[in-house]
């Protein structure tokens, strides 16, 4: 199956510039470069037509558009705790803060002025509810490693009107199995099974439920929930984090709702409060893949931040009082479509009886039509090959438009004696985890028949791309540093940030 596509019209509102936006809807790519919007916006032309465009081009032709530098503190490269720090608290902190300065002071969010001002706060995510960047919004810890107490934090505080992702095991008591727990009884196997991360007895859902919040554990039920009847919705849809977006297509049967799905049900619970909401959303996958250097899968999870984006710009349109702000936290892995010397196409007669010849490749609609007839992501192929060559090689060309020799699957896996894992013979310290590398090393594999090559497989200092409409929009264009994002918004609310919580 092809890759998702989402195209629609150029024309969108223009609402009067300047005015305070009554709701704020903050959408973020996590790990989200320029390259990866790229991606999306060229794969969406070749393989649909030079006149489709994407929601986020839509709303690139609003004319506010700009980019982010993101830096954290003391250092060029940014973590993501410490990058959604500055897009939640508008301060610069260390790597792995969330919520607090870089000497360790709780700062206030833009969720605390939201419920301050009376109005309505929400946060979903398809990684997991306590991951770095929905965690900034309403935690306040000093290692994002810390998650079952952003777990009992979200909890506790209790005013998230909407909390929507996965991280179920975080939130139900030590000893006790997500898929034993009775009310995730509509988690999928596929959606991600697996015990209790919790060192304590809390069964923070039971706590949820008793302040008053009604629970999903799936698409199923998310989509049977009435969004009248209901003022505060918790949702948990896996153990750790979705499965990719390339892994949870109509095949492959999950269960897990997509971040569309997420994002219109949330917004028909949040536009009941006459005063407004905030609304984050972040597509937290693209982050995930493209540390394994998967190009098809960054674009399935492209797709899918494109969809959500339609759904809130269809919202924006019918309330024009609101402000919408899309941006990503920092670039992961440097991915660049280049031309190379591989391949190169032959020789062609020209109308003028010239004979056009070229040295290189310069990368053809081809390298896309490869991509999409990619079935699952690199990750689910070796987990589902449980490391065997043979089944590798069997997974591979199965799922993908490439042919491998058993050898070749065998060197993608071979294990170091001293890591347990396969490791990088080059720029080992650039990647992120040795469980992951097999994957790094499929991209550099599958890499030259799809003109892609990535720099790393961490973070890197690229500054991202912003783009907004609505109240407010004006302040979102040319160069920004990230905390200015937040502090922007506040700012329209007659608040400040950073403040001190």
């Amino acid at each position: 199956m092809g890759v998702l596509l989402i195209t629609v019209s150029l024309v969108w509102f223009f609402p009067a510039q300047g005015a305070e936006p009554k709701n704020v809807i903050l959408l973020i790519g996590d790990g989200m470069g320029p390259e990866s919007v790229g991606l999306a916006i060229y794969y969406n032309r070749f393989m649909n037509g030079m006149d489709k465009r994407l929601n986020m081009e839509r709303l690139m032709a609003a004319g506010n558009t700009g980019y982010c530098l993101t830096y954290q503190y003391g250092t060029v490269v940014t973590d993501s705790a410490s990058a959604a720090t500055a897009l939640a608290s508008g301060v610069k902190t260390r790597d792995a803060i969330i919520g607090k300065d870089h000497e360790g002071r709780s700062m206030k969010t833009l969720v605390d002025i939201t419920r301050q001002l009376g109005k309505s706060a929400g946060v979903i995510s398809n990684t997991r509810m306590t991951h770095a960047t929905p965690a900034a919004f309403y935690a306040n810890v000093v290692h994002r490693d810390m998650e079952n107490e952003i777990a009992a934090q979200l909890v506790e505080r209790g005013d998230l009107a909407i909390a929507l992702s996965g991280g179920a095991q975080h939130f139900i008591p030590a000893g006790v199995k997500v898929e034993d727990h009775p009310a995730l009884k509509g988690i999928d196997i596929k959606a991600g099974w697996g015990g209790s991360r919790r060192k304590d007895s809390r069964d923070l859902i039971g706590e949820a439920r008793n302040k008053g919040y009604a629970f999903v554990a799936s698409e199923k039920e998310l989509l049977a929930l009435d969004a009248q009847k209901t003022e505060k919705l918790f949702g948990l849809f896996s153990a750790s984090s979705f499965p990719s977006a390339i892994d949870r297509q109509p095949q492959h049967q999950t269960g897990v709702p997509t971040l569309s799905q997420l994002t219109e049900k949330s917004l028909e619970i949040l536009k009941k409060n006459p005063r407004g909401f905030f609304l984050m959303v972040e597509g937290g996958q693209i982050d995930n893949v493209a540390h394994g250097n998967d190009v098809a899968s960054v674009l399935h999870e492209m797709m899918e931040f494109d969809g959500a984006m339609g759904v809130v710009m269809s919202f924006a349109e019918q309330n024009p009082d609101t402000l919408v702000v899309v941006t990503a936290d920092h670039d992961t892995g440097g991915l660049a479509i280049a031309s190379s010397s591989y391949n190169p196409p032959p020789p062609i007669k020209l109308a003028s009886g010239e004979t056009w010849k070229t040295k290189y490749n310069f990368a053809e609609k081809v390298i896309f039509e490869k991509m999409a007839k990619q079935k699952k992501s690199f990750l689910k192929m070796v987990e589902d090959s449980k490391w065997n060559p043979a089944a590798l090689k069997k997974e591979i060309e199965e799922s993908t438009a490439f042919a491998i020799t058993e050898e070749q699957a065998a060197a993608l896996i071979a294990k170091d004696s001293r890591t347990g894992f396969p490791t990088m013979k080059e720029n080992r310290k650039f990647y992120k985890s040795d469980e992951k590398t097999p994957t790094a090393l499929m991209g550099r594999l599958f890499g030259k028949e799809m003109n892609t090559a990535w720099a790393v497989g961490t973070h890197t200092h690229t500054p991202v791309m912003i783009f907004a409409n609505g109240p407010l929009a004006e302040k979102f264009r040319g160069l920004l540093d990230n905390v200015e994002v937040p502090q922007i918004i506040a700012g329209g609310w007659g608040a400040t940030l950073p403040a001190p919580k």
